[in-house]
């Protein structure tokens, strides 16, 4: 089976079924790795230990949504050590 970058999975599902599936996701991050797979490849993700997490709800009348994103860091971001340079024009004040 090759390895994949991307994977994309719609389905519809009972409550039930749904929080089965959210709680296959909690333990697998929990356990510190998420293996998605399909008949064509596998992609596995390896969370590390501090998470970004975005969590958005609405109410639309006839349409809710509650929508969940979980990104992390493989590698430490490189920063920079100096300022950044910031340029500002100067304002002549009539007295």
């Amino acid at each position: 089976m090759k390895s994949k970058t991307k994977f994309s999975h719609d389905s519809l599902l009972d409550r039930q079924s749904t929080q089965e599936l959210l709680t296959t996701l909690a333990n697998a991050i929990n356990k510190g790795e998420l293996a998605f797979q399909e008949s064509d490849g596998e992609l596995v993700l390896s969370p590390q230990k501090l998470l970004q997490v975005s969590l958005r709800a609405s109410d639309e009348g006839d349409k809710q949504e509650v929508e969940v994103k979980i990104k992390w860091r493989t590698k430490e971001k490189a920063l920079s050590d100096t300022p950044p340079k910031i340029k500002t024009k100067r304002v002549n004040v009539k007295r």
